[in-house]
């Protein structure tokens, strides 16, 4: 039996499981700023009576918040750089209409992550403010691949999650929460896109060359 190989399946595959990865992150990234609020309310009503507490609850909660974030951002680190970038960019080599989301999405969800990465690091320091403002330059520039991705998708695949998700990525940028719900609805896209893709016929076998017959004996 002959395996066909489907690199359009293969790509969304890819990018779904980047996508999971991301959803992980988001939760605790959240978990992480939750933490923080709930810190800075307790010591802001601790402070008055128990001035002390009030400061270690909120020192504490900042602490747990830096791990959380942290860890948060190792996880979608390895979402977007093992799973969904390498997935987009086959996506592109399939079909060339992908190619500038591609590029966006790489350059600035990855290495705009990676800066803010650093910058929460040093934000104690100076030096940590501007290496968070570039940072989050490249994660807008990020966002705009993924809109240019998700309106691509759904003129190509005729879904129109991808265009709600789309719509949402551009409402993340001033609005963070909305790009949890644009991951979750691109990948439960993703998921209709590889069981249609692996529903497609296969490429037809393209006949091999046979050298002349030889002559009758």
């Amino acid at each position: 039996m002959t395996i066909v190989s489907n690199p359009q399946a293969e790509a969304f595959e890819t990018m779904r499981r980047g996508v999971l990865f991301l959803l992980i992150a988001w939760l605790f990234i959240g978990i992480g700023l939750s933490l923080t609020l709930i810190g800075v309310i307790t010591g802001a009503l601790l402070a008055p009576s128990h001035p002390g507490l009030g400061l270690g609850e909120a020192m504490g909660a900042l602490a747990a918040m830096i791990v959380v974030v942290i860890v948060g951002a190792i996880i979608a680190l390895v979402g977007l750089w093992g799973y969904f970038v390498p997935g987009v960019k086959k996506l592109a080599e399939t079909n060339p209409e992908f190619s500038t989301a591609a590029t966006l999405i790489r350059v600035g969800l990855f290495y705009g992550l990676i800066l803010l990465l650093i910058g929460a690091l040093l934000i104690v320091f100076i030096v940590g403010i501007p290496i968070v403002f570039i940072g989050v330059i490249l994660i807008i520039i990020g966002y705009i691949g993924l809109i240019i991705l998700s309106f691509k998708l759904n003129d190509v695949e005729k879904n129109a999650l991808y265009l709600a998700a789309g719509i949402l990525f551009i409402i993340a940028i001033f609005v963070s929460l909305a790009a949890f719900v644009a991951w979750i609805l691109l990948y439960v896209a993703l998921g209709d896109s590889i069981k249609k893709a692996r529903q497609a016929p296969p490429p037809p076998v393209q006949p091999q060359p046979t050298g002349p017959l030889p002559p009758p004996v």
